[in-house]
C-alpha cells in the first residue's frame, strides 16, 4: 500500500474557492474517491490502483471555525502548534490587508519553519501575496491574480511577479493566478504525479475541463466520463 501524502491547508480567511476548488481536483482523482465507483463501469481497475491518496490537515492558530467568502464556516483539524509533518501546503487568497492582522506573524512563522520539510507550497490568487509578505518568495518568480499584479509589486517588491502564464513554478513554489487557475494548476500536478487517467476521471466527475499553463483547454485523451455516461 502506498503511503498517504500529508497535505496541509492554511485556514486564514481566504476566498472559499481558492482552496475548495483545488482540493476537489485532488480528491476527485484520488484512490478513496475512485475505488468505490468502479462498479459504474466507467473505467477499469487500474485507474484507482495508480491514483494517489491523501491525509488532509486544516491548520489554524486556534481550533475555532474559520469564516470565508459567502459566510462559509470551516472547522480546522489541527493548530499551527500541533500540525503533523507535511508534504504539501496550500495557501488560498485573502484580502491582502490580512497581512496586517495580529495573527499573521504566527502563520508566517509556521510557513518559514515548515518550509524545509515541504515538497511543494501551492498558492492560489492572492495567496502568493501572503507568501511574499512572509518573505519566502524573495528573488523568485511568481504570479498572483492577474488583476492584482500592480498591488503585488508594491507590497512585495523583492518577488519577480509576472502575469504571462496561468501559474508559475519556481523551486518548491507553485503560484497561480485567479481561483480557477489554481484548479488548473492542481490538475496539472495530478497529471504529473499520478496518472493522466486518474486525472481525467476526476475532471469528468466534476464536469470540469482544465486549462494548461497558457490558458488553453486540455482535451480528454481517454476518459470523457460525461460522454460515456450519456
Amino acid at each position: 500500500m502506498s503511503q498517504k501524502l500529508q497535505f496541509g491547508v492554511l485556514m486564514h480567511p481566504y476566498q472559499a474557492i481558492d482552496c475548495v476548488g483545488p482540493l476537489d481536483v485532488l480528491s476527485s482523482s484520488s484512490k478513496p474517491y475512485l475505488e468505490p465507483l468502479l462498479g459504474l463501469g466507467l473505467y477499469d481497475k487500474s485507474v484507482p490502483e495508480h491514483a494517489l491518496d491523501y491525509d488532509f490537515h486544516y491548520i489554524k492558530d486556534t481550533l475555532e471555525p474559520s469564516t470565508h467568502t459567502a459566510g462559509l464556516r470551516l472547522v480546522p483539524t489541527t493548530t499551527l502548534d500541533t500540525c503533523p509533518k507535511l508534504d504539501y501546503l496550500l495557501v488560498g487568497g485573502p484580502d491582502p490587508a490580512w497581512t496586517q492582522d495580529p495573527s499573521f506573524p504566527a502563520y508566517a512563522k509556521f510557513v518559514q519553519e515548515r518550509l524545509p520539510e515541504l515538497k511543494i507550497v501551492f498558492a492560489t490568487c492572492t495567496g502568493a501575496i501572503i507568501l511574499g509578505a512572509m518573505g519566502v518568495l524573495d528573488g523568485l518568480n511568481a504570479t498572483v491574480n492577474h488583476q492584482l499584479i500592480g498591488p503585488a509589486r508594491q507590497m512585495c517588491p523583492k518577488v519577480k511577479w509576472t502575469d504571462e502564464k496561468q501559474w508559475i513554478v519556481d523551486g518548491k513554489f507553485w503560484t497561480a493566478g485567479g481561483a480557477v487557475a489554481g484548479m488548473d494548476m492542481m490538475a496539472q500536478w495530478v497529471i504529473d504525479n499520478s496518472t493522466r487517467d486518474a486525472a481525467e476521471c476526476g475532471w469528468g466527475f466534476l464536469d470540469y475541463e482544465p486549462r494548461d499553463v497558457h490558458g488553453r483547454l486540455l482535451k480528454r485523451e481517454k476518459y470523457g466520463l460525461r460522454l460515456q455516461a450519456a
